[in-house]
């Protein structure tokens, strides 16, 4: 769900402190290498090390590893398993925590993300930067993402911003921003609880500002080290502000659906779907809806070309702009 409550520091707040880098990694070719495992996502384990810096292993080139450091391992059924971590040759994976033993199938294994982490470990994000122009009407358009993950052991915070501005001599400058903030605390299985909210402008609707708090539950449908599928249902309440002046609360139910496909050898490529709905409850009959599709492939490391359509649409917009704005970007990013 694309929602935004109030932005605190200590959201994304933690203590930071390095541990020592003796987590073993053996590769199917016969490398050996040592270092601080960062996180396995997507197929890929990130392993920090002093000579190499930070290594991107492909988790089908893992022989064997083994680490006496603290992780949560997630399966492909969304199972979170709590220890130290040992994958042995015969493709099992176990997981030590006060003497219990937990045994995974290593194709199995879809995350594994370190509890005794700093902050910087913790953190996933992108900043994209698109620019365009246009001169048969002088058309210029520039566009900026933000988007920031915190994860720990059984909650995951993320901000995300996103903004376009356009300028013609034919028209007035038009501005469309989006500022999110949204946080997830895990239970076992695959269910979690979500808060969160925004705040969003939007010229081709009509629309000057919108601030909004949910709250909701979702589950993980699908989670392998190809493709993730995440649905989601609850409700919003939120304010407008109109291009004429009018002012109005509204209370909506929201459904979502996250759903992404990505590949891990070079060049990566990720593509992400995300729909939320907000089907009308205190203004029956009223619909709007919010998609975002994004392809990413890399071209060098780290740095991404992006493709994204957006779409957002509304069966009565305030003020009584348009119903649906909807456009096609180009940007590169850098991930981290």
């Amino acid at each position: 769900m694309a929602f935004l409550a109030p932005v605190t520091l200590g959201a994304f707040a933690g203590g930071a402190f390095a541990r020592a880098k003796t987590d073993l990694v053996f590769l199917v070719n016969g490398d050996r290498l040592t270092g601080e495992i960062k996180q396995l996502d997507r197929g890929i384990l990130q392993l920090k090390t002093d000579g190499l810096s930070t290594v991107n292993i492909e988790w089908d080139d893992i022989d064997s590893l083994n680490s006496v450091y603290q992780f949560r391992v997630e399966d492909s059924h969304a199972e979170k398993h709590f220890g130290a971590i040992f994958l042995k040759r015969g493709g099992m994976m176990e997981v030590i925590l006060g003497g219990q033993s937990t045994s995974i199938p290593a194709d199995s294994v879809v995350a594994i993300i370190p509890l005794e982490a700093s902050l910087w470990q913790q953190l996933d994000g992108s900043i994209s930067l698109g620019f365009s122009y246009t001169k048969a009407n002088s058309l210029s358009q520039l566009t900026l993402d933000v988007w920031v993950m915190r994860r720990t052991s059984l909650r995951q915070t993320s901000l995300d911003v996103s903004s376009i501005l356009s300028n013609s001599e034919d028209s007035e400058k038009q501005v469309r921003y989006d500022a999110m903030i949204d946080h997830r605390r895990f239970f076992e299985g695959i269910y979690y609880a979500q808060l969160g909210g925004g705040v969003q402008r939007n010229d081709e609707l009509g629309l000057d500002l919108r601030t909004s708090l949910a709250a909701g539950m979702g589950a993980t449908i699908v989670q392998t080290n190809r493709s993730d599928l995440v649905v989601g249902a609850g409700a919003s309440v939120n304010r407008e502000w109109a291009d004429d002046d009018t002012q109005t609360d509204n209370v909506e139910g929201v459904v979502s659906i996250e759903h992404a496909i990505f590949a891990y050898d070079f060049p990566k490529i990720d593509y992400a779907t995300t729909l939320d709905v907000f089907p009308g409850l205190s203004d029956w009959g009223r619909v709007r809806a919010e998609l975002d599709i994004r392809f990413s492939r890399e071209v060098v490391k780290d740095f991404f070309a992006d493709l994204t359509f957006y779409d957002s649409y509304d069966n009565r917009p305030p003020g009584g702009g348009e119903k649906s704005d909807y456009g096609l970007v180009f940007g590169l990013s850098y991930k981290f």
